[in-house]
């Protein structure tokens, strides 16, 4: 369970009652008030069980694809990045799995027991190891490279920066191909997840892994303006650095078209909430 504590002061404004006012928000200070005791250091055996009721919803598409090298872009921010954070970690444990079999090497040497050769086409495709992973068609295809990028974005880089060492130790372990944070309070300029995608050093790679590597794109967080803002941004960006027509309009207009077959072939998904 991820949340953010609203905790603010309004604005120091004449004659409003309101005025520099601590407003915080209803739930989470509540679930804040709750975790103190046991986030202290301190003892806390003598303390009562809290018990708060949860009420989830379950999604059957909102998961993982099947294979461990498809690419992936990931676009949470705010209490967002949480599912992906589950997403990574279930790729790490999938990683070590893998490398802690032989199957991967069995099926990469091309020998056996013996010294005999294994021609390629004699390699399995749907070849198991004992955790139930498919290895024999990526092995052939030479996929031995996760590339997941990472949009994460906050207010406050020292106050709001959600699993910042987990993202770190992730992107440290090569797990995280790229990782792009946006902070939208630490600067003179606001800066958004939306406006870190449209950054030089992250538009072009983004196009080539949508166009080129079919990439899968998940958006998680608030659905009020930023995933609007994300779709938008995502159709600017093929219109711009894919098809690259003379007319905006038309580039636009293709821009959507490219967008709208990867929602229906399932390429793009979101859970957001408002």
């Amino acid at each position: 369970v991820t949340f953010s504590v609203v905790d603010y002061m309004t604005p120091n404004m004449k004659n409003v009652e309101c005025s520099s006012r601590r407003k915080g928000g209803i739930a989470t200070r509540y679930l804040e008030a709750l975790c103190v005791p046991f986030l202290s250091g301190k003892n806390t055996s003598g303390l009562t069980q809290q018990m708060v009721k949860v009420f989830p919803k379950p999604t059957s598409e909102f998961q993982l694809p099947k294979s461990v090298f498809t690419p992936l872009i990931l676009i949470g921010p705010g209490t967002g990045i949480a599912p992906f954070m589950g997403f990574l970690e279930h790729r790490e444990a999938q990683i070590a799995a893998m490398n802690s079999t032989n199957a991967a090497k069995v099926a990469s040497e091309g020998t056996w027991r013996g010294g005999y050769d294994i021609e390629e086409d004699d390699l399995p495709i749907d070849q198991k190891d004992a955790r139930g992973l498919v290895l024999g068609a990526d092995y052939r295809e030479g996929k031995d490279k996760l590339d997941i990028d990472v949009f994460f974005g906050c207010r406050h880089k020292e106050h709001d920066w959600l699993y910042k060492n987990k993202m770190l130790e992730l992107k440290q372990k090569g797990i995280v191909s790229n990782l792009n944070t946006a902070f939208s309070r630490d600067g003179e300029q606001k800066m958004y997840v939306q406006d870190k995608m449209r950054t030089t050093e992250c538009a072009t790679h983004l196009v080539k892994m949508i166009v080129e590597d079919n990439a899968m794109v998940y958006v998680c967080g608030d659905g009020n303006a930023m995933g609007k803002d994300v779709q938008d941004t995502i159709v600017e960006l093929l219109a711009t650095h894919h098809f690259g027509t003379n007319s905006k309009e038309d580039g636009l207009a293709k821009g959507r078209s490219y967008f709208n077959e990867m929602k229906s072939k399932r390429r793009f998904l979101m859970d957001i909430w408002s």
